[in-house]
């Protein structure tokens, strides 16, 4: 690793960097060597020269949806701010996307997101002129959202409130509300696993809900190109700022929702209420509390473990582990959690796997 050390630039290199500094649950233990690449050349380079040295690479962005392990991440770690947008003009929607349940479901009476819904503030786009727009895998999500309702772009106003970017974003297939991100994806730049870039349209992503095929791949994600709206820009942006209200009860200091909601068809099986894996949580494992160290389970969001203040990712871990134990005993579900577990041996973490 010496030798990648110093082909680095210095300026955007740490040796033994603390990971909690770069994720919003504030845990983790250190990275080896942490780069931080400004341009999507940067991060190419970069990825390339610790894979010919045989370092270990991983890429994290906005630093929201991961647990790091104590133990750190071996070898490089390279945080993408990559910050390019691109706003190519008007152009014909090219293929027509199936919709996908993005299985939100709310019960008036129980749960976490009790009597707070958006069915008030939905509405349909797919009539608009389509406008084609670019953006590197580094961007900000919130400030794409508000510079491109700015320039006249709307269609991602459904995901305002949400901690990330834009390569985050396309790797879980983020949903807002009843929307998901793939619905206005067309197509995604990566580079594979043999170094070489090569684009991916949207019949071979892969996409389900909060999934998509990066999660098996290996693939870095490097830009995606977006068919979005000519649409309403002042009602796009009360939805944004609207929608962003109303899911403040999700606690900062996490890594957003652990476990991914059930199925309609298990929803239906158990005859529960909704599909929210919150509701269990909180009303059949009566968990919402629940305190492992330094960390707890939410009383805001009980699908949200949050950082008390001195939270270890052991602490988060053994939570996790035992609202799934608990949830498969009880109702025979087993839950697949949200976040993305970084640096863990596969003993660790066998039950996610």
């Amino acid at each position: 690793m010496n030798t990648l050390i110093k082909q680095l630039n210095t300026k955007h290199t740490k040796l033994s960097e603390p990971l909690s500094n770069h994720t919003t649950l504030k845990i983790g233990g250190k990275a080896d060597i942490f780069y931080e690449a400004l341009d999507t050349n940067d991060l190419v380079n970069t990825i390339k020269l610790a894979k010919y040295q045989s370092v270990p690479v991983a890429v994290i962005g906005w630093g929201s949806n991961i647990l790091i392990s104590d133990k750190g991440i071996k070898g490089l770690v390279i945080k993408n701010s990559t910050k390019t947008i691109k706003i190519k003009g008007e152009k014909p929607v090219s293929e027509q996307k199936a919709r996908i349940s993005p299985r939100w479901q709310v019960n008036k009476d129980k749960g976490s997101f009790k009597g707070i819904d958006m069915q008030d503030i939905d509405y349909d786009e797919s009539n608009e002129i389509r406008i084609e727009v670019e953006m590197d895998s580094g961007v900000d999500l919130p400030f794409a959202i508000k510079y491109l309702i700015d320039h006249g772009a709307t269609g991602l106003q459904w995901y305002a409130g949400i901690p990330g970017t834009i390569g985050g974003a396309v790797y879980n297939n983020i949903h807002g509300g009843t929307h998901l991100i793939s619905e206005v994806i067309e197509k995604v730049k990566v580079l594979d696993t043999d170094l070489n870039i090569k684009e991916l349209k949207i019949k071979d992503l892969g996409f389900k809900y909060d999934k998509s095929r990066f999660h098996k791949t290996g693939e870095i994600i490097l830009s995606a190109v977006f068919s979005l709206f000519k649409g309403d820009a002042k009602k796009a942006r009360f939805t944004a700022e609207e929608w962003a209200k109303r899911k403040n009860i999700q606690p900062g200091n996490s890594a957003g929702c652990t476990f991914k909601n059930i199925s309609e068809k298990q929803k239906e099986k158990l005859k529960l209420p909704t599909t929210a894996t919150g509701y269990i949580i909180e009303h059949e494992l009566n968990m919402k509390g629940y305190k492992s160290g330094g960390a707890s389970i939410s009383k805001d969001h009980a699908n949200f473990i949050i950082n008390d203040g001195n939270a270890k990712a052991e602490d988060y871990l053994r939570i996790m582990k035992l609202v799934y134990k608990n949830t498969f005993e009880k109702l025979k579900i087993k839950l697949i959690p949200e976040i993305i577990l970084l640096g863990f041996e596969k003993e660790e973490i066998k039950e996610f796997i």
